[in-house]
């Protein structure tokens, strides 16, 4: 499985892969788009058949030979990939016609093509192990020349190089730049094209719609505990081949953006005092003609509280001060609106949705993680006394939050510090049972449902606050509701008492995540967003310039 090829892959909802063999990229796509519709096609009857779990449906031949009629009726295809077009496609402009057929207006083909001039190649091709290519595709320049004859657009391209690491024969290296030398050739780049394994090309029919290039900066100025906002996001609207994108952390470094194309500076909850720190920050960007997005999750009161602010300072610069705003809720985005009319919520999704797995017999895990709970999740974790004693061989896993693993009344219990976002996940993922508290107290209710999105993909059964949970978490259905101190242990020996029940909130939890709540369907419109942003940049300027005049001066 090309984990390169996975990353660029774009998240669609018909997808057609040729040479799908067992289905072991079908499997990690479908973690990341599950509701999307996979078609294979696979030589091999064998692999075919053990492709066929993995997929909606598979088709048993190659593409000069399969009926055209039973992939047509699969068609159109929004992605179309070949991981190795030389397998594929033997038949060279024949087979690319085929594929143009079968893709929609506006789709993409992602192709694969094996470079001959990698180390690897030389070395087994000189040991007499594998004979050169008999394929119409010998090269990188063939190939782009093949997608324009027959109707293809190429929008990226981006060479597959060998990991730093792999262990591979280098004696090649020495005699290749002693080579080049004699050959009065570009030592460097005959080395860097020696690096190189595939070449990944990502094309659309040239009859389609065009879509516009755009390059972000994502500058994450808080990364630490915001994955879901920032460093994941960034990584998945990658998918998206029209846009190029680089992440920082905090710092903002701008890079040089040719003509023509939008440019989106998005800052991850900038903690900005005054006027002076927010032009350090942004001010060098809006001079260069970037547009300045916010991406903020939170009350600034309740920022400014948590960090010790005095109320004098400038807690909603951020949010006045940039060309628009992103938030995670209709109710935060509600109160940005108040100070900058163009705001955008996207809320908090699942990137990954691994299946559901059986939970072997045995002891149950309850899982509990947090941050700045205050005394309600002591609270909440003295108040299990009923459960614990009803079921004592219970183990509590607890992330970060040390008053609620003293408060306890149990031994057996496990206290984690804080985690970077996989593992925490992971031990998510161990529990059965998550217990997701919140007093809604001052500035909280603007908090998201993130926790739940995190626990119904990591197949864990939620008991919760109605506080921001009762929006999403359907009492009895997708979860338990407890309105009380005294309602949370009776909910937990419930869900521990009834297996039957605890299964059928996570598997409505889960099948919530996977219909509504996936990163996977936000890439679009956020992408879309961002665009209509530029697109109306003028007036979005002279509107920030009017809202904050010293900017104008500055």
């Amino acid at each position: 499985m090309n984990p390169d090829l996975l990353d660029l892959a774009p998240l669609k909802a018909r997808v057609l892969e040729l040479g799908c063999g067992e289905g072991s990229f079908a499997a990690a796509y479908r973690l990341r788009n599950p509701t999307c519709h996979y078609v294979g096609l696979e030589a091999d009857a064998a692999a075919a058949e053990a492709a066929a779990g993995r997929m909606d449906r598979v088709l048993v031949g190659a593409l000069a030979t399969v009926d055209i009629a039973a992939l047509a009726a699969e068609a159109p295809f929004d992605l179309i990939l070949a991981a190795d077009i030389r397998d594929h496609l033997p038949d060279g402009d024949a087979g690319l016609s085929r594929l143009r057929e079968l893709l929609a207006p506006d789709g993409h083909l992602v192709l694969c093509l094996p470079n001959d001039g990698h180390r690897s190649r030389l070395d087994r091709l000189t040991r007499d192990r594998s004979p050169l290519s008999t394929s119409l595709f010998l090269g990188l320049e063939r190939l782009s020349a093949a997608l324009a004859r027959t109707g293809f657009r190429l929008v990226r391209q981006r060479p597959r190089k060998t990991p730093a690491d792999a262990a591979a024969p280098r004696a090649w290296l020495p005699l290749m730049a002693k080579v080049a030398g004699k050959a009065g050739l570009d030592r460097a780049a005959l080395l860097d094209r020696s690096e190189i394994v595939h070449h990944i090309l990502i094309a659309r029919r040239s009859d389609g719609p065009a879509a516009s290039p755009v390059q972000m900066l994502v500058a994450a100025m808080a990364p630490r505990f915001m994955d879901v906002r920032a460093r994941l996001p960034a990584r998945y609207l990658q998918t998206t081949p029209e846009v190029a994108l680089r992440y920082q952390e905090k710092s903002v470094a701008l890079m040089p953006v040719a003509d023509g194309v939008a440019r989106i500076l998005l800052l991850q909850r900038p903690a900005v005092p005054d006027r002076q720190a927010w032009l350090r920050v942004a001010g060098e960007a809006m001079r260069e003609g970037w547009l300045v997005v916010t991406e903020y999750d939170d009350h600034p009161e309740l920022v400014g509280k948590v960090l010790g602010w005095a109320p004098e300072r400038a807690r909603w610069l951020h949010v006045a001060c940039a060309h628009a705003v992103q938030t995670t809720t209709e109710r935060l985005a509600a109160v940005f609106r108040d100070h900058n009319p163009a705001v955008m919520a996207f809320p908090n999704a699942a990137f990954v949705l691994p299946p559901l797995r059986v939970r072997p017999p045995g002891p149950r895990r309850i899982f509990y993680g947090a941050l700045n709970r205050g005394g309600f999740g002591a609270a909440v974790a003295r108040a299990l006394a009923p459960a614990v004693a009803a079921h004592p061989d219970v183990m509590f896993e607890v992330v970060h939050d040390r008053s609620f693993f003293d408060a306890l009344p149990t031994g057996r219990k496990r206290f984690w510090e804080a985690q970077d976002y996989e593992k925490y996940l992971a031990v998510m993922e161990a529990c059965d049972i998550a217990l997701l508290p919140l007093a809604g107290d001052d500035f909280e209710l603007f908090k998201s449902d993130v926790k739940y999105v995190e626990c119904a993909s990591r197949g864990a059964a939620v008991i919760a606050s109605p506080a921001i949970y009762s929006e999403s978490v359907v009492d009895g259905r997708t979860g338990l509701i407890a309105p009380d101190l005294a309602d949370w242990a009776p909910a937990l020996v419930r869900l521990l008492d009834d297996e039957a029940l605890r299964e059928a909130l996570t598997r409505h939890a889960w099948e919530d995540v996977r219909d509504n709540r996936m990163f996977a369907a936000q890439v679009g419109p956020r992408v879309d967003w961002y665009r209509r942003l530029w697109n109306d940049r003028a007036r979005l300027h002279a509107d920030l310039l009017a809202r904050c005049p010293w900017l104008a001066a500055a």
